[in-house]
């Protein structure tokens, strides 16, 4: 007689790393997928928990490390459903506490048990005005953004704003989730600060967005290749959420150097080809850094 069929497993994590849809929001899923995960591996070395995640065998030994791997390999094949840049003037005599708050703020933001649907932080200082920043903030959903504001390390930033060390703030709302998967990089940036980036701030003209993608696809993807542009960081394509022919470039390099040795090359070449063509209507640049904050936390590798 045949032995009695197996039941069938249900497996969240592949059908979620296969991009299966879901009314829960993302950043909800990215900590469901992470609990299975771990507890499928760690009970039943189930192989079901991590199929079709690169470098997962299933096997119990190896448990520890393996929620953590799954949460960094279903983020990096999100896309930015709700990002923000926060540029804020902070009054000088306020600097030293700024930073603290932020540190606090930044580094827990980056930790998925705190943060699950945070994807990236950065704190970045503007190069012509000291007491100016902006902060670099990505997350998977407008639900995620929602939850960072929940918690107890967005409150350090909360409790500086309201002791009054902040003389203006404005918010550019933008995201990646309408753009192809290229736009918003998912490799490392490596452990070192930025000396040199830049926000390039552009409005295409409506009947050219195709041909600009074109160009800043080789562009973009092109720079990320340390065989072509060995002093670039990172560089990410964003799209402003209330006006979708205006993008933002963010470009960190590690120093001038590097971006200017970035402007030699034939993928840069793409860009300044078709802004050539006069498919920009309008472009604007802030230059910044986070060579000069203290430490290393300000700029996630």
């Amino acid at each position: 007689a045949r032995p009695p069929a197996r039941p069938r497993r249900f497996c969240l994590v592949p059908a979620m790393a296969r991009g299966a849809s879901s009314a829960l929001p993302a950043a909800l899923l990215l900590l469901l997928a992470t609990v299975w995960a771990l507890v499928a591996v760690r009970f039943r070395g189930d192989s079901c928990a991590t199929s079709g995640l690169p470098g997962f065998t299933g096997s119990s030994g190896r448990s520890a490390a393996v929620a953590p791997r799954i949460a960094r390999t279903l983020a990096s094949r999100a896309a930015v459903g709700s990002g923000v840049l926060v540029s804020v003037e902070i009054k000088p005599d306020r600097i030293e506490d700024f930073l603290s708050a932020m540190e606090v703020d930044v580094t827990k933001s980056r930790d998925k048990a705190l943060d699950p649907g945070c994807l990236r932080f950065d704190l970045l200082r503007d190069r012509d005005d000291p007491n100016k920043f902006v902060f670099y903030e990505c997350y998977l959903d407008d639900g995620a953004a929602a939850h960072h504001k929940t918690t107890s390390h967005y409150n350090a930033w909360a409790e500086f704003k309201a002791s009054g060390g902040v003389v203006s703030q404005s918010v550019a709302k933008v995201e990646t989730a309408s753009l192809p998967a290229w736009a918003f990089q998912t490799s490392d940036c490596g452990n070192k600060p930025t000396g040199s980036a830049v926000l390039v701030t552009v409005d295409i003209k409506p009947d050219r967005i195709d041909d600009f993608l074109k160009a800043m696809e080789d562009d973009v993807t092109k720079s990320r290749d340390k065989a072509l542009d060995p002093g670039c960081l990172r560089f990410d394509l964003l799209r402003d959420r209330e006006d979708p022919n205006k993008f933002v470039f963010y470009e960190a390099y590690s120093d001038d150097e590097g971006a200017a040795q970035h402007k030699t090359t034939s993928h840069y070449k793409s860009w300044a080809d078709f802004k050539g063509t006069g498919g920009v209507a309008s472009q604007s640049v802030t230059k910044v850094e986070t060579a000069s904050i203290p430490g290393t936390w300000a700029f996630q590798a």
